[in-house]
């Protein structure tokens, strides 16, 4: 039996030492808002049709309707926000260098004619010698597959990001709702305040045609009314602005879009303890992203251990020789040919690798330390809005509703004068704008921390 050609031996241990694919899952999705489909580039690039293989329902792509909920804005966002958009090309991005990373490097051809005759014109090459050859890279080692690693781990990393970008605009257009909401109450509260200012005004004026106070009441009570018209106006003026704001999360600057928000302040929710916040940190993509480059620094590592190694390259080719004689012979030839790495060894590059896997260590080590110190001031805010706003829902406003009514009532009797119930009505007033406040700082907050942990608080308690 004939023994075949060593280079035959040499192309089989190729194909076998070859790295296989790796696949790798998407990054999860945490539980904050995943409950809605986000925007996704299409994976045949952006000449598809609009709207061709994207997680989002074809309601989303519109605008919204005269009333707009928080789960509308939240779904109209995460479907149109052009920050979000742009991460997800990059993720399709990431994914197409590693399709590239993988491939077999190109074959190249060579020709070559020797023992041209300097008689004949040029051209003639009957009698020359010519070989015509193809000479193939045979990667080692596994080093396609460990690219492809490298590459598989960058996507990853373009991943998270896309997956914080994902969660901060599910936190921005919540805190931009919330913002509409208070803004809307201002402005309710800012008319009840013009009603009551015109109907105290039209009493005082009443009294003073009858003679029961001086004319200098009505003065007084003009004064306070157009406050009152003043406040309304800037409360309208900052309503418009939380309009923009929110339509702006989905790429539209028209206010018109929707007449009214459906939502109001509800009760306020107890709070989590700070350990069990705590424990969902994990959850933050910022501490997921730092893992995966700690796994692509590795990967890098390990590339650039097995650059240390020659790459070979097998040669197979024809060549026609000793035509000139008149015994011309055509015959095949194969070879191998391997770098010797005898200055070169890529000591460099793997020393460098390795320091920036140590880079990547201690990175982890700080991102944590620096958002458990946010997480902990965010709680504190959170914890602190929420004692002001039930202190002021179960103590001040009762009490300052039940002033202002006594003395609005004794004032119809002519037990108090006009500057009585205007100081009571301003202290009604005060803290009914002060709960707004309260409460959206009390929703912010809780807006804030759960971005930090990536879940909502009712799946802690």
């Amino acid at each position: 039996m004939r023994t075949p050609p060593v280079y035959v031996y040499t192309l089989c241990i190729a194909l076998l030492l070859i790295g296989c694919r790796s696949t790798r899952p998407d990054p999860e999705p945490r539980p904050l808002g995943s409950d809605l489909p986000a925007y996704e580039a299409p994976r045949d690039g952006p000449e598809q049709p609009a709207g061709s293989d994207m997680r989002r329902p074809p309601e989303w792509q519109n605008a919204p309707g005269d009333t707009l909920t928080l789960q509308e804005s939240l779904a109209l966002a995460l479907a149109n926000n052009s920050r979000l958009q742009s991460f997800s090309w990059e993720v399709r991005a990431r994914e197409a260098q590693a399709l590239q990373v993988g491939l077999w490097p190109n074959p190249s051809l060579g020709t070559e004619t020797e023992d041209l005759s300097t008689e004949d014109p040029i051209g003639d090459f009957t009698g020359s010698e010519q070989m015509v050859q193809v000479s193939q890279p045979i990667e080692l080692w596994g080093r396609p597959g460990k690219r492809r690693d490298v590459a598989e781990e960058e996507r990853d990393l373009a991943g998270w990001d896309y997956e914080a970008a994902r969660l901060d605009v599910v936190s921005q257009t919540t805190q931009a709702f919330v913002g509409l909401v208070a803004a809307e109450q201002r402005v309710h509260l800012a008319r009840q305040l013009v009603r009551l200012s015109e109907e105290v005004f039209q009493t005082v004026s009443r009294q003073v045609e009858t003679g029961e106070v001086s004319p200098v009441e009505k003065q007084r009570a003009r004064v306070p009314l157009s406050q009152a018209r003043i406040r309304l106006r800037r409360a309208e003026e900052a309503r418009t602005a939380a309009r923009t704001t929110l339509s702006g999360q989905w790429g539209r600057s028209d206010t018109t879009t929707f007449r009214e928000v459906e939502g109001t302040f509800g009760p306020v929710r107890p709070v989590p303890s700070l350990d069990s916040v705590k424990a969902a940190l994990g959850r933050n993509p910022a501490l997921a992203r730092q893992q995966d480059e700690i796994e692509q620094a590795r990967a890098v590592v390990s590339l650039e251990k097995s650059d240390r190694l020659p790459v070979p390259a097998v040669t197979v080719g024809w060549q026609r020789f000793g035509g000139r004689t008149g015994s011309a012979r055509t015959a095949l030839k194969a070879g191998v040919s391997l770098p010797l790495p005898l200055w070169d060894r890529n000591q460099g590059a793997v020393q460098r690798a390795r320091f920036r896997l140590e880079r990547a260590r201690r990175q982890r080590e700080a991102a944590r330390v620096r958002l458990d110190t946010t997480l902990s001031k965010a709680y504190r805010s959170l914890v602190s809005a929420q004692n002001e706003a039930q202190t002021i829902a179960e103590e001040t406003l009762p009490a300052a509703q039940s002033a202002f009514e006594s003395v609005r009532q004794g004032y119809r009797q002519g037990k108090f004068d006009y500057l009585e119930v205007l100081d009571a009505q301003r202290t009604l007033f005060g803290v009914r704008r002060q709960q707004i406040q309260a409460l959206s700082r009390y929703y912010q907050a809780r807006v804030r921390v759960e971005r930090l942990v990536a879940t909502p608080l009712e799946q802690l308690q």
